[in-house]
């Protein structure tokens, strides 16, 4: 069976200056700074996340971190519109092909948009729960959905699937006629899951992750990362 994390994600009430799984504010970095510029623009993109890989998770991970911006100009549907930096104390791993770096430590960051929609920046700790098993499920099994409504969108067959987590297997809502190399391979572990754990809206908002992030109507977030933790692939499933 695979081993999971599920987490929530929760304001911090001070800064976060240690190398651990956090979302918004500035990132720790544990060796040269490598932000991403979006291909299209040329500006720095946002910093999102970073997560520090738990060797229950990730053997012989080395102490890697990894490091996930998105473009905050449109919403997220390509793979270059997300780029991670993969990092250990020795090495990184870039995308080359798809980007370029600005050496800086700093750059802009995710944030929650108030009622006039002005941007007000938080950062905020992931509040991991223990490490469990899940259960191994087939993808065809992974992609029926139980029910579909206006209010709530999804509800999902396979919940115990479902919901914000490290580890474990995706949700998989995109059909089956060609599904991604990486859902169902042992080469590819899963990174980085957010996805409601039910319904999606919440007063028209995201209810699995406060900050502002465009994934378009019902989206789900899927990170994965090479099982030599180099490379990583990123998917935005829409519903």
């Amino acid at each position: 069976m695979p081993l999971k994390t599920q987490f929530q994600i929760v304001e911090s009430p001070t800064k976060i200056t240690e190398p651990i799984t956090k979302f918004g504010g500035q990132p720790v970095w544990i060796s040269q700074p490598s932000w991403p510029l979006c291909p299209e623009t040329s500006e720095k993109m946002l910093f999102m996340a970073q997560i520090s890989l738990n060797p229950e998770l990730f053997p012989n991970n080395n102490g890697t971190m990894v490091y996930i911006f998105f473009s905050g100009d449109s919403e997220i549907i390509n793979e270059v519109d997300i780029a991670t930096v993969i990092q250990t104390y020795e090495n990184a791993y870039l995308d080359d092909d798809n980007f370029e770096y600005a050496s800086e430590s700093t750059g802009p960051i995710i944030c929650e948009l108030d009622e006039n929609r002005q941007a007000i920046y938080k950062e905020y700790k992931a509040v991991l729960q223990p490490i469990e098993d899940e259960k191994m499920v087939l993808l065809e099994e992974r992609y029926t959905i139980d029910d579909w409504d206006c209010e709530v969108k999804f509800h999902f067959t396979k919940s115990f699937l479902a919901g914000n987590k490290i580890g474990g297997q995706p949700l998989y809502i995109q059909g089956l006629t060609n599904p991604p190399y990486e859902f169902n391979s042992e080469e590819w572990l899963l990174l980085l899951q957010l996805a409601p754990t039910q319904g999606y809206w919440d007063n028209l908002q995201p209810n699995f992750y406060p900050f502002h992030m465009d994934l378009d109507d019902c989206g789900i977030l899927t990170i994965f990362i090479s099982s030599d933790y180099k490379q990583t692939k990123c998917y935005v499933q829409q519903g």
